[in-house]
């Protein structure tokens, strides 16, 4: 989240706290921020303000001249009633001369809930849609104008054009009906790793499918359901085929392209793999925090080909091996432009150095571009074939 966004989700706290403290009889002092503009969707007004000491915006809502007060719910486990004027995003969807606002009351960094603002025959009706926790609140256009995008914290802005969103993690919100419709829970032996980019909807609008990975030895699967059910189907990945170094490589183009949705003769869309798909090439990864590339999917101990691989690269220069005394495990390396580059059973990093001038080896920058040459290097010559067997199966010998 960027830094003023991080503002204003802590300026919309301290307005609450000062609230909190206010109604248990103490007293904060908070500079009222100035109107900037106003703006009309049938009876409700939507005013912008400025706030000096940030230099940012913030939002209140306002019917007939007086605040507009939602009822929603609050608390931990969001169970308990709870009316509330403050609101830390609006968006406004659907179509006609008086649109929707799409509002998200709360706390946005622990529980908070979506409503939408429907306006019909001199009423204002706002049911709520979502409840979403842990912070979970971005809203993502899954369907319509602006398909792909997503909006984290703080937003002040039109969605026209956008039919289905996706609400934090929990729900699909469609414009032009009104409805949410809840993402079933995962069953307790599941999880989901990084599901906002690992989330496909079948274009029938009716199911879900997402990355999931199992509890006791974190495989990897597919598991898909229908908006608002209960019972998920789960689709094996095969790694072998379905290539990727880490679970943060599946995103919904990776699922795309080993999956399609297939319509059957009850009309459902469902998801099944795909006949004679091509096998995406193998990347490895880089850590965060330290140059250091390791390879995905390796089947055992590659210490040889890494070691022979690094003494191709121009200019590498072998080191002397260091055993060590205990273990008697020995650590190859070698010296690559001015840095000590550390060969591992599936990689090799970057040898931090304590002491170093801007620019010269040593220098984290100079570190990082030099792993990621290397790294690039060994996909390329993994793309032409050259290392197939470190991911092909180990067969037993025997004597």
């Amino acid at each position: 989240m960027k830094f003023m966004q991080k503002t204003a989700w802590l300026r919309r706290a301290g307005y609450l706290f000062g609230a909190l403290l206010a109604g248990c009889g103490g007293r904060i002092a908070t500079s009222q921020p100035a109107i900037e503009k106003i703006e009309r969707y049938g009876d409700i007004e939507v005013v912008s303000h400025s706030d000096a000491e940030t230099a940012d915006g913030d939002w209140s809502l306002r019917r007939h001249g007086q605040p507009l007060a939602i009822d929603s719910v609050g608390g931990m486990w969001l169970d308990q009633p709870m009316r509330t004027e403050a609101v830390h995003a609006i968006f406004v969807v659907g179509e006609g001369a008086v649109p929707d606002l799409l509002v998200l009351v709360g706390d946005p960094n622990n529980a908070s809930v979506f409503h939408v603002l429907h306006q019909e025959a001199g009423n204002v009706q706002a049911p709520v849609l979502c409840k979403n926790f842990g912070g979970e609140n971005v809203v993502r256009v899954l369907t319509g104008l602006g398909a792909g995008t997503a909006y984290h914290g703080p937003n002040y802005r039109s969605l026209t054009g956008a039919r289905q969103l996706l609400l934090g993690n929990t729900c699909v919100y469609d414009t032009a009906t009104r409805r949410a419709s809840a993402i079933p829970r995962l069953p307790f032996d599941l999880f989901a790793p990084h599901a906002p980019r690992a989330i496909v909807f079948s274009p029938d609008g009716r199911s879900v499918a997402r990355l999931a990975a199992t509890d006791h030895d974190q495989q990897p699967l597919l598991a898909e359901a229908e908006l608002g059910g209960q019972d998920w189907s789960r689709l094996p990945i095969d790694p072998a085929r379905m290539r990727f170094a880490e679970f943060a490589d599946i995103d919904a183009d990776w699922i795309l392209h080993h999956f399609e949705w297939r319509r059957g003769k009850d009309g459902r869309d469902r998801l099944v793999e795909r006949s004679g798909f091509e096998p995406m090439p193998r990347r490895g990864r880089y850590l965060l925090n330290t140059a250091q590339f390791r390879m995905g999917n390796v089947t055992s101990d590659q210490t040889e080909a890494f070691t022979a691989f690094l003494a191709r690269f121009p200019g590498a220069k072998r080191k002397p091996d260091f055993r060590f005394e205990y273990s008697q495990q020995v650590t190859r390396s070698f010296e690559i432009e001015g840095e000590d580059v550390v060969v591992l059973a599936d990689g090799f990093y970057v040898s931090r150095a304590r002491e170093y001038w801007h620019g010269q080896p040593g220098d984290p920058k100079l570190q990082d571009a030099l792993v990621h040459r290397l790294g690039e290097a060994f996909e390329h010559e993994v793309a032409k074939g050259m290392h197939d067997a470190m991911f092909q199966p180990q067969t037993a010998t025997h004597p």
